[in-house]
């Protein structure tokens, strides 16, 4: 069923965006309901057409059950956005990219809009980060919201109401692709979670969004036939497990393994990206490799895979290599960003997504500046849902003791439950950083790897 067809909906998860669906569709002539399953009981009869759920949902609520048990079909909160958008006409002037992914999702949103960066573009983006409308030199940034699907729609209802009109809108997406997009990017599937309750992975998730780009319904929309889906070069490797999910799809790959055609790579040793007959949205291929710039501190695989991947979504948009902005790309705040603080170097790579794996490889980074480095770690849990896992941060702290002069761990809950030498404690980020900052001189490295919303 879709929701041209549906009359009663219940949408559930007012946290992640269902009273945003629910209003739309409203507007739609629907009666629509919110409902959030956390910390309401259902205690009527379930009398719907459709339930709308999102896909990280624990099944085992009561009113999941219920539904399930009535037969009641259930659609996705991405799905749903995407129908929306169809019925509303959202996107009828503008070209759509849609990123999501484990992890690099806003580093490749905040790329790309640096790559498309030029006088004339007129770019929304949306990350969990910042939502901001760019025209020319012009920015005007919107209040923060996050990287849900059902806000799409809100960042598009501030957009009419600013009477902005973007020619491209790129969006970060939790948990897969919604189907709005002329181009849909799966960063990456590495560091994998469990969601609905520890009922399936999240990379499950994300891979099984892909057909969003297929679903056929009887809405009429403007031909996206043609949209391109960028995945990471491990696709190109299964791509033959993958053929159901990428059947029908124009496909680009970035990553320097693939064996593939269409897929894109970088050296940036030479500073230079390299491409090869990528596919486009107006069936056009283009060959070859640019010279780009970027700043200092550019180094490992985080930030060559977010290029790859942006390069990537770029071209795959149709837009000729020349009229790409090639010139002072630099790291985004809060992903693997080098700044001065003081005369110290300080790595600052504490975001919403930042996880303890990433540790091995920042501290490589930050070696190459110095070998007195300052480590903080640990979570502001009043910013995220997901937080750090004790056991974990325990283990990087008894591995990480003898190569830092001072491990600083942030959040109040771990407070004298993580023992060693040289490990105090803060109640927040800015604190933990004032103590790095005065405990160590001029030339030391601080890294600032803690999870909290940014």
């Amino acid at each position: 069923m879709n929701l041209k067809e549906a009359t009663r909906i219940l949408v559930l998860d007012i946290i992640h965006g269902a009273g945003i669906i629910a209003e739309e569709l409203k507007e739609l002539g629907k009666q629509a309901e919110a409902f959030d399953p956390y910390h309401q009981t259902f205690s009527k009869a379930l009398d719907y057409d459709l339930v709308i759920a999102p896909v990280h949902l624990n099944p085992n609520f009561e009113v999941v059950r219920q539904a399930l048990k009535m037969e009641i079909p259930f659609m996705s909160h991405h799905k749903a956005v995407k129908e929306i958008a169809r019925l509303k006409n959202l996107f009828s002037d503008t070209k759509v990219v849609e990123v999501t992914g484990t992890v690099g999702k806003t580093a490749v949103c905040e790329l790309i809009s640096q790559l498309l960066k030029n006088k004339n573009a007129k770019v929304l983006s949306h990350t969990s980060s910042v939502t901001r409308f760019q025209s020319g030199e012009e920015e005007e940034q919107f209040p923060r919201i996050g990287g849900a699907p059902a806000n799409v729609l809100k960042v598009m209802r501030i957009a009419s109401e600013k009477k902005l009109k973007p020619e491209i809108a790129v969006f970060e997406i939790s948990l897969g692709l919604t189907g709005i997009g002329d181009v849909g990017v799966i960063t990456s599937l590495e560091a994998d979670y469990r969601i609905a309750g520890g009922t399936k992975d999240a990379s499950a998730a994300k891979i099984a969004s892909i057909q969003n780009y297929a679903d056929a319904d009887e809405i009429e929309d403007r031909n996206r036939s043609s949209a391109v889906i960028v995945l990471p070069d491990s696709f190109a490797e299964m791509q033959e497990k993958r053929k159901d999910e990428l059947k029908g799809f124009n496909t680009n790959f970035f990553g320097a393994t693939a064996k593939a055609k269409n897929h894109l790579w970088l050296d940036d040793t030479e500073h230079k990206v390299f491409f090869d007959g990528l596919k486009t949205v107006n069936g056009d291929s283009v060959s070859g490799g640019m010279k780009f710039n970027f700043e200092a501190g550019f180094y490992g695989d985080y930030y060559r895979n977010g290029l790859e991947a942006s390069f990537c979504t770029v071209l795959s948009l149709g837009i000729p290599p020349e009229k790409i902005n090639t010139g002072d790309i630099s790291a985004v705040r809060g992903r693997l960003k080098v700044e001065n603080r003081k005369g110290r170097f300080l790595i600052d790579n504490s975001n919403s997504g930042t996880k303890l794996t990433f540790l091995d490889e920042i501290t490589k980074m930050a070696r190459r500046y110095s070998d007195k480095m300052i480590l903080i770690v640990g979570e502001e849990p009043k910013y995220v849902c997901e937080g750090v896992n004790e056991e974990e941060l325990k283990e990087v702290v008894a591995n990480a003791a003898r190569d830092f002069v001072e491990i600083i761990i942030v959040g109040a809950e771990f407070k004298d439950k993580i023992e060693g030498k040289a490990v105090f404690f803060s109640d927040s980020l800015d604190a933990a950083l004032e103590k790095a900052v005065s405990d160590s001189e001029e030339g030391s490295v601080i890294i600032s790897n803690v999870k909290t919303w940014r």
